[in-house]
């Protein structure tokens, strides 16, 4: 059990996840992929607060949010709205590797604490998500498949596993107890059982 509310670097950057979620690339019209107002860390602010006094000349990636799931357990939550290519697939695994590091150095626990009490969470934009918007620099990397993910969660539901798209499977029992990629309506099925 990591409690994180000993550290005030944590609790001094309390949000909602409906402020965490929010798609700022529209400035006129923000976009929010959740309307819970559940309250979470705001993770990129701890990252803001971690790196301040350090002087790094590349200022490292953070996932959007953390999560209390209760008894002891976290979440880190990442929002991504657009569409999820090869470059965004990378961007999201930095995202998990720097914020791990970052967590794992402010609580003083190795990456073992973690995987005993820590998930990942992707949620992400199911219509964005459906079609590879067919450009000429996307056509040579491997498309989404819509089809092929219904396919994968309706075999993994019979074999009894939850299938995770996007390749972060691989973080599974390596640095988190559990990986889930949701798109919005599923994230708000996940945020139920959790009450």
């Amino acid at each position: 059990m990591i409690r994180w509310r000993d550290y005030p670097i944590f609790t001094e950057s309390i949000s909602t996840l409906k402020d965490t979620s929010i798609d700022k690339h529209d400035i006129g019209n923000p976009a929010y992929m959740t309307e819970r107002d559940d309250p979470a860390v705001d993770f990129d602010l701890v990252k803001e607060k971690y790196i301040e006094h350090l002087g790094l000349s590349d200022v490292p990636k953070s996932n959007d949010a953390l999560l209390d799931r209760g008894k002891g357990k976290l979440a880190f939550i990442e929002f991504k709205n657009g569409y999820i290519d090869s470059k965004k697939q990378f961007d999201i695994r930095k995202k998990i590797y720097d914020s791990t590091l970052i967590f794992t150095d402010i609580v003083s626990a190795g990456i073992s604490d973690m995987r005993r009490c820590v998930e990942y969470v992707l949620v992400y934009n199911e219509n964005a998500n459906r079609q590879n918007p067919a450009t000429a620099e996307k056509k040579r990397e491997v498309q989404n498949s819509a089809s092929f993910d219904d396919f994968a969660r309706r075999m993994g539901g019979l074999a009894g596993e939850e299938y995770v798209c996007f390749g972060l499977k691989m973080f599974e029992n390596y640095c988190f107890e559990k990986v889930h990629t949701y798109t919005e309506r599923e994230f708000q099925g996940y945020l139920k059982a959790l009450q």
